[in-house]
């Protein structure tokens, strides 16, 4: 969908919204967080997190080892005596900043559509910008801005498999026509797109603002 279609569709036929988090609603520092794991003794190909060999940071997304395990299994290919504060602190480099004018933008959106939330997420990541978010924005979270909030880890199933889109649209009873669905990753907007959701692919350096313009 050309951004120009996307404008008009989400004016006239999109009553619900739903947003992945990371790199649509937050940025993302990839680099930045690798370069942090190096210099701790891990040293990863960010590609292939979340591949069928992943054993650290897929189990993780979906809830099936706990912050301990996840910090354990990192440690144990670092070969070091690296600290959980150390682990942590390089894992949530990898987020970004949530400018004020997205902040803002949720906030009118919200007053016109339905919306949700869908990541493929953690529990470290998630506490980290709960914080954030109370420093920056004063705010407990971000629940007040969504109808609803869907996390890979909470619910075992991460994008792109087909049941964790399945799930969001059958819990909130969602006409997948009516629905747009913005996500940064290809692979993430073909599902939703077989599932019959409208998409649209978010990349850089486009953002939301760019996308809804004053909402």
């Amino acid at each position: 969908m050309k951004l120009s279609e996307a404008k008009h569709k989400a004016h006239s036929e999109i009553k619900n919204i739903i947003f992945d988090w990371g790199g649509v609603i937050t940025d993302l520092k990839f680099r930045e967080c690798v370069a942090a794991f190096r210099e701790i003794g891990f040293d990863f190909d960010w590609t292939l997190a979340g591949s069928e060999n992943d054993d650290i940071f897929l189990p993780f997304e979906t809830g099936r080892i706990t912050p301990e395990e996840f910090r354990t299994r990192i440690r144990r290919h670092t070969g070091n005596a690296v600290t959980d504060r150390q682990i942590d602190y390089a894992w949530n480099l990898v987020l970004g900043d949530l400018p004020e004018e997205r902040w803002r933008l949720l906030e009118k959106l919200k007053s016109r559509y339905r919306l949700f939330l869908l990541s493929n997420t953690n529990i470290i990541h998630l506490q980290y910008y709960s914080g954030y978010l109370m420093d920056k924005y004063g705010t407990n979270g971000y629940h007040h801005l969504f109808d609803g909030t869907y996390f890979s880890f909470e619910l075992g199933m991460r994008k792109p498999d087909t049941d964790i889109f399945e799930h969001v649209v059958n819990n909130e009873k969602l006409v997948p026509g009516e629905t747009l669905f913005i996500d940064d990753l290809p692979e993430n907007i073909h599902t939703a797109e077989k599932l019959g959701l409208r998409v649209y692919l978010l990349r850089e350096p486009e953002t939301l603002n760019d996308l809804f313009g004053e909402a």
